[in-house]
């Protein structure tokens, strides 16, 4: 069953990762242009995602109350008082789903009516193709109702997997900004093999495929990194330097988040 085939969807803020969202949702395949509705201040991005989507787009974020969907992708500061501005029109069974870093649900959910559901995502740019790998939590009020048109909703990026609040900040490193992380990693390898003679655009299409095949093979084999390395007896890479690396990008990116919502006020909840 389609959850989303008969209801009105809202993105509330189209900047980068909201414009991603966007067009995901239109290549999937499980709503169409007319459910649409994107509300986005900047009057030149409004035109241009009116012009290459083809959606309804409103300069005012009170234009998203009429959808049964809201998908909130405003920068984090923004998020309550968005909520908080469209409270009043919000209808019991609307579900709200904010794809913004650092604010914990019980701050959204005190601005809204009861008997709206809201769930907190936390999406990454891989969403564009389909391949998103997003970490979520489901509010107190979300109903298995709800739940199934969120999981829907979530599909249509990728993959989907259910954390604890408190780890939301931690998945920040470890999912949505991770691919910065992998992209470098491309982009050395390419220019490895571009240094040795190699064409750029094959090299660059051989080391974003091993990338690709790797992680294939870890969630299809179920086996742990440290037993696949064995397949491959050459290796070269100073594996403990890249696990300090990474380790403190992930970290870091934790410590951000936290100190971005003790900034916005709201303790360090996840």
């Amino acid at each position: 069953m389609n959850e989303l085939r008969d209801c009105r969807i809202a993105i509330v803020g189209v900047g980068l990762l909201g414009g991603v969202l966007l067009d995901r949702l239109l290549a999937a395949g499980e709503c169409t242009r007319e459910q649409i509705i994107a509300c986005e201040p900047d009057q030149a991005r409004r035109q241009e995602i009116a012009t290459r989507a083809g959606v309804a787009t409103h300069a005012e974020n009170a234009a998203a109350a009429q959808a049964d969907v809201i998908i909130v992708a405003t920068p984090p500061p923004a998020v309550v008082p968005t909520l908080r501005e469209l409270a009043p029109h919000l209808r019991p069974g609307t579900l709200v789903v904010s794809v913004a870093a650092a604010v914990p649900l019980a701050a959204m959910e005190s601005v809204v009516p009861p008997g709206v559901a809201v769930v907190r995502a936390l999406p990454n740019t891989p969403a564009l193709v389909g391949q998103s790998m997003t970490p979520v939590t489901y509010g107190r009020t979300v109903s298995p109702a709800a739940r199934a048109r969120a999981e829907t909703l979530l599909a249509c990026w990728g993959q989907a997997v259910e954390v604890p609040e408190t780890q939301m900040n931690r998945c920040v490193g470890l999912t949505a900004a991770a691919p910065t992380y992998i992209l470098p990693v491309i982009d050395a390898l390419a220019h490895a093999g571009v240094e040795g003679g190699l064409p750029r655009q094959v090299a660059l299409r051989l080391a974003a495929a091993t990338v690709q095949g790797t992680a294939a093979l870890v969630l299809e084999t179920g086996q742990p990194p440290e037993v696949l390395k064995a397949l491959t007896p050459l290796q070269p890479l100073r594996e403990d330097q890249v696990r300090q690396l990474l380790a403190e990008a992930v970290a870091e990116a934790e410590t951000k988040m936290q100190r971005l919502q003790e900034k916005l006020g709201y303790g360090t909840a996840g």
